[in-house]
């Protein structure tokens, strides 16, 4: 089909037709960050409950059809320590 080069109000109505025929995506598309909070108590049991590294994890999902970055992963570890300390600090100063 050739590129047009005037468009009719036919083709206005019709584009516009298929275009209101899309459904909303916006529940199902989900960002990376949004992701990975849904799986970050899975990946922290991985590593600290069942010996697993951040590398069999990346490996995984990367298999899975998942591209997620080492510093991704390596983020949610770090925000989780940092938790567990603030966490401690809070009962200590409590105490």
């Amino acid at each position: 089909m050739s590129k047009k080069t005037f468009y009719s109000d036919d083709d206005i109505v019709k584009a516009k037709e298929a275009l209101s025929g899309l459904p909303d995506l916006t529940p199902q598309r989900k960002t990376q960050q949004d992701f990975l909070a849904a799986i970050r108590d899975d990946l922290l049991a991985l590593v600290k409950t069942k010996g697993y590294t951040l590398t069999d994890i990346k490996e995984t999902l990367k298999t899975a059809g998942y591209e997620v970055s080492d510093r991704a992963l390596r983020d949610i570890m770090r925000d989780a320590e940092k938790k567990k300390v603030d966490k401690k600090k809070s009962h200590t100063e409590a105490g």
